[in-house]
């Protein structure tokens, strides 16, 4: 009896320990990681805001930067937005947002944890007006779109803006980005996982952008607020002018659980055009060393006479290119109402202008031929960046005046990744499993 009370009594013992080690567990883990502060209207209407990285900020109301105002994020900075909230940097504000690879700054939203990405959890997103002081790089924009302005919208800003190493992730009613109007340039550019378009460059734009990545997945397209189009790039407007080099787009390539939205008629509510890359409203532009690939009806789609013509007038030029749609007949097309306005006169016919040899585009039928590492694990780690001997490791050409601008880095590959991934160590492709700080 002495010897089983004294063993019973050690397993009382051994459970109590237990239990208070799973406690201390379990409190360590629900106690966050650094301290958390709401932003104050004190503090937001100061001259010269400064957010370091070892506090996390909380927006609960609108943040505006006026003229002679400044925000500062230091790298590493995480920054969790309330619902519909927006950061709005004012013509004359001052943005210094510098991050680094292994220390990126957040904005992402205040929701926890699996509840982010689903209506109402979205912010508003970051808007920028120029003339503006703008720096930002190696930022990530996590679900924002939620209401009536990009995640993150570029109005009117210059060249004199260091743009660079951003995602957009989940962006849900209005685009990942805009550029509108201005003649910024910017590089190392991520949209994942849009509901809507991926990158719109509208109200005559003229900038030069390289290594633009659209990466979408199947099942999440569609998002409040979509009209014109359901598009990885979208061109709009007459005075819009891009010069773009190493875009790439990994649509969602008919798998497991694709929306309707992507094909139409369903696509964008009724008939508007799901697409790779929609030229609309008489827009003009420089395109090559691009990859369309993975939207199930839609690869290089122009809606616009004026930018048909243009095109076939050697005004605009998309050259140097691969091109897929699952619907091979539709990966050049130009809807019927535009035939009597534009030679080529039929979508064939663009297709067949489009391969021609002097232009150096090639038709895919699958996208196995690119040669991708691992693009449609999407709840683990995704990897777009291509494979040993793929035909995206060489081939780009940059000689011609637009392109030999010392803004672009003249590389081998095509698309937007080659043998040095720029995704690496900084990105995040599964937000919403993401604890921050807890």
């Amino acid at each position: 009896m002495c010897t089983s009370r004294i063993v019973s009594r050690i397993f009382q013992i051994a459970f109590v320990s237990i239990a208070f080690i799973s406690c201390k567990k379990e409190s360590a883990i629900l106690k966050k990681q650094k301290a958390e502060i709401v932003l104050s209207a004190a503090r937001l209407s100061s001259d010269k805001i400064s957010l370091v990285k070892d506090t996390v900020y909380v927006l609960a109301e609108n943040l505006q930067i006026n003229a002679n105002q400044e925000l500062t994020i230091e790298a590493g900075t995480l920054i969790k937005v309330k619902n519909q909230v927006s950061v709005h940097i004012n013509s004359g504000g001052k943005l210094v947002a510098i991050g680094t690879k292994d220390a990126p700054i957040v904005l992402t939203s205040d929701a926890v944890k699996g509840t982010a990405g689903r209506s109402p959890n979205y912010w508003s997103g970051l808007v920028i007006d120029g003339p503006a002081e703008t720096k930002l790089t190696y930022v990530r924009i996590e679900f924002a779109g939620g209401g009536f302005t990009p995640s993150l919208l570029l109005r009117n800003i210059d060249n004199t803006a260091i743009l660079n190493n951003i995602q957009v992730s989940y962006s849900f009613a209005r685009t990942s980005f805009e550029f509108s109007g201005g003649n910024c340039n910017a590089f190392n550019l991520l949209s994942f996982a849009s509901a809507n378009t991926d990158f719109k460059l509208s109200n005559g734009y003229t900038g030069k952008l390289q290594n633009l990545l659209a990466y979408r997945l199947p099942y999440f397209a569609g998002g409040i607020g979509l009209r014109e189009a359901l598009a990885a790039l979208l061109l709009q407007g007459i005075t819009t002018f891009p010069s773009i080099s190493n875009f790439s787009v990994i649509g969602p390539d008919l798998q497991p659980g694709i929306s309707t939205n992507y094909i139409p008629p369903n696509a964008g509510f009724g008939s508007f055009p799901a697409t790779s890359l929609l030229v609309s409203n008489d827009a003009k532009f420089h395109i090559r060393n691009a990859v369309l690939a993975g939207f199930p009806k839609g690869g290089f789609y122009i809606s616009s006479a004026k930018s048909g013509i243009s095109l076939q007038i050697g005004e605009s030029d998309f050259t140097n290119s691969f091109v897929h749609s699952n619907d091979s007949s539709r990966a050049f097309y130009i809807p019927a109402n535009l035939i009597p306005l534009v030679p080529p006169v039929t979508a064939k016919d663009f297709k067949v202008f489009m391969l021609q040899p002097q232009y150096h585009n090639q038709l895919i039928l699958n996208t196995s031929e690119l040669q991708l590492t691992d693009p449609y694990n999407y709840d683990h780690d995704p990897n777009p960046s291509p494979k040993q001997g793929s035909p995206l490791l060489s081939g780009a050409n940059f000689e011609v005046p637009v392109f030999n601008d010392p803004f672009f880095k003249r590389v081998n590959y095509r698309g937007a990744i080659g043998e040095d991934n720029w995704l690496l160590g900084w990105t995040n492709f599964i937000p919403l499993q993401t604890d921050y700080n807890n």
